[in-house]
């Protein structure tokens, strides 16, 4: 009896604890989590900053009995909030660009260990503008807790990630999410983002240059911006990733201006119309639409037309992926371009520039039109004569056209056959079928333009 009933009560004791392979997975997760943000309640920061604003208002004033109006200047402090990470012991901070930008005061608050908030005053030390990066120098002597930048490791898809700031200016929070996207480009404030990653981890206002972590707690990303209709969170976020933000960093730490490649060429996306027209078919890539003269791009013999479709083993096909892969890349580096020319594929190493104010701004070419009356017809369209082409006069609402071409453009090409006066635009036009797609080479508002159209009606 007392045997069995042993055995009885040993079996209930065993059922009653949940078997340690079911739980361990989940604990262990759990516990990751706390340990990041154990590690990132010491090391991320909220930074508050005043900006000088100005007014100007008009104002009466009274001379003799006669009122003159007189305009004043009236100046007021803005307070601005945003979060930041220490990334270096000695007190060097990593946050956007726009939390920071034209502040005239900085102070830093953080929690020691006891949990108590300690204030610090900040100074710029560096940035970089156009990664919307900065870096900040606490003003003391003492080592901080800081968090590891993870250059070398690349999110997936699906990865956790984790998002420590202080939203409104609140305390600080962490919320958790996966990795959404990879290498987005988008523009925001007119602000140009470009290799972002994308998260569902919640951010608001105030967690912009806060730290997104890894499952390690290793920051992967620094939280930079959000899409949302109302302005708070919804669902889609973004951060600057950790390895852009050691460039900028190790540049500034090292009392280096930040210095970025420039090629000197600007891309439109390719649709199958401009492949197909250009010799290409099966392959994706980016048009090259200009080369900026005294580039390294021109000097490397790149030719407007050329189809770009990958730099340094990267796929490329918009703009926006080419100016990510070489800006992040020093002048004097080499890049290694493929390209497509006349259906043939070719390569070409380029040797960087430094971004001048020269290059940045595409040259605009004069369209150099003459008004007249028309010359020759085509599709419902009106053309008169060019300087190098056949300006577009009228484009009737009937034609298939209307909506594509516009009054003033300046056709140079039709599938690729020069137009240079009024015989030039009939013969190119013999051949073009818009029902097999039409790829034209215009001068919009002065600058040259591909321009693609098919329709079946």
């Amino acid at each position: 009896m007392r045997t069995a009933f042993f055995l009885l009560y040993s079996f209930l004791l065993i059922s009653s604890v949940p078997p340690a392979r079911a739980q361990d997975p989940a604990r262990s997760l759990q516990k990751a989590f706390n340990d990041a943000a154990a590690k990132a309640g010491k090391a991320v920061v909220s930074i508050e900053v005043v900006r000088e604003g100005a007014a100007r208002v008009v104002e009466p004033e009274y001379f003799f009995g006669y009122m003159m109006p007189t305009e004043r200047v009236y100046r007021y402090d803005i307070e601005g909030v945003g979060s930041g990470v220490i990334v270096d012991p000695d007190g060097y901070i990593l946050t956007n660009y726009h939390v920071v930008e034209g502040a005239k005061a900085i102070k830093v608050k953080m929690l020691n260990e006891k949990g108590r908030e300690r204030t610090f005053i900040a100074e710029p030390a560096g940035g970089d503008s156009e990664m919307d990066l900065a870096v900040l120098k606490m003003r003391s002597g003492e080592k901080f807790p800081y968090l590891r930048l993870a250059a070398e490791k690349t999110p997936k898809v699906g990865d956790w990630a984790i998002a420590v700031g202080f939203p409104f200016g609140l305390r600080q929070t962490v919320t958790a999410g996966i990795v959404s996207a990879r290498g987005v480009s988008l523009k925001i404030q007119g602000r140009n983002y470009s290799g972002l990653i994308q998260t569902d981890a919640a951010i608001n206002q105030g967690n912009s240059g806060g730290a997104l972590l890894d499952i390690d707690g290793d920051v992967i990303g620094i939280n930079t911006a959000i899409i949302s209709p109302s302005g708070a969170f919804a669902g889609m976020s973004y951060a600057v990733p950790a390895a852009e933000a050691a460039r900028v960093f190790a540049d500034v730490r090292a009392g280096r201006r930040a210095r970025r490649g420039w090629l000197g060429v600007s891309l439109l996306q390719a649709d199958p119309v401009m492949m197909a027209r250009l010799g290409v078919r099966g392959r994706a890539g980016g048009i090259i639409n200009e080369v900026i003269a005294g580039s390294p791009a021109e000097k490397a013999g790149f030719r407007r037309g050329d189809v770009i479709v990958s730099c340094d083993g990267t796929p490329v096909e918009t703009n926006e992926d080419l100016v990510h892969r070489i800006y992040t890349r020093r002048p004097g580096d080499k890049a290694e371009i493929v390209f497509l020319r006349d259906g043939s594929e070719m390569s070409a190493s380029v040797t960087l520039a430094e971004r001048t104010e020269a290059g940045t701004a595409p040259a605009r070419s004069a369209r150099g039109a003459s008004a007249g009356s028309a010359s020759t017809s085509w599709e419902g369209v009106d053309f008169g004569a060019g300087r190098d082409g056949a300006l577009v006069l009228k484009v009737s609402p009937d034609s298939r056209l209307y909506g594509y071409l516009h009054e003033g453009d300046l056709v140079r090409e039709i599938n690729r056959s020069p137009v240079r006066d009024a015989a030039g635009l009939r013969k190119a036009a013999a051949g073009a079928d818009l029902r097999e797609g039409v790829l034209f080479d215009l001068v919009r508002d002065g600058q040259p333009m591909y321009l693609s159209v098919q329709s079946q009606r």
